[in-house]
């Protein structure tokens, strides 16, 4: 089941690279817009336990230099390099942070009040040593709890994706 949604995220989430420098359009009623289109290359993975491994985020590839966009209006708590990747985080009004991690540049300094759609950094490189295309690390977290990044855009089921396959 789970090869299944990451098939039908990643139909979803693909679009031809003639748009890919246009802002992505939240759906209806969606505080949150995704923040570039691309390849959805490797899902959340949520860990055991706080502490436990696991991937506490999606990776979607996109052409190197291709916008990222803030999914939601906020306050830039972070911009700087985390193990070895460049990273920004928005803290929200509603207490989530958004993460964008492996981007090659940003356009955001901390404390910046940025726009759903701002144009915060481009793709990077992505994960070293994982094999994958360049990709942007999406996260989202409320206080210390990581979720998956996607539910911001689809709410909290994949079920509202398979409108969009049809």
């Amino acid at each position: 089941m789970r090869k299944s949604i990451a098939v039908i995220v990643a139909f979803a989430l693909l679009a031809p690279t003639a748009v890919a420098q246009e802002a992505p359009q939240p759906r209806e009623g969606a505080e949150y817009a995704v923040p570039l289109y691309g390849t959805l290359v490797r899902d959340y993975d949520a860990p055991d336990d706080p502490y436990a491994p696991g991937h506490r985020g999606a990776d979607v590839a996109a052409e190197l230099g291709t916008p990222v966009r803030a999914s939601a209006g906020g306050e830039v708590a972070f911009v700087g390099v985390v193990a070895g990747n460049r990273t920004v985080t928005v803290e929200h009004a509603d207490d989530i942070r958004t993460s964008y991690s492996y981007l090659a540049t940003t356009t955001v300094s901390p404390n910046d009040v940025v726009e759903r759609g701002q144009i915060i950094g481009t793709v990077g490189d992505g994960h070293p040593d994982e094999g994958l295309p360049p990709h942007v690390h999406l996260s989202a977290r409320r206080g210390d709890f990581y979720f998956d990044p996607l539910w911001l855009y689809v709410g909290s089921s994949y079920s509202d994706l398979l409108e969009l396959t049809a």
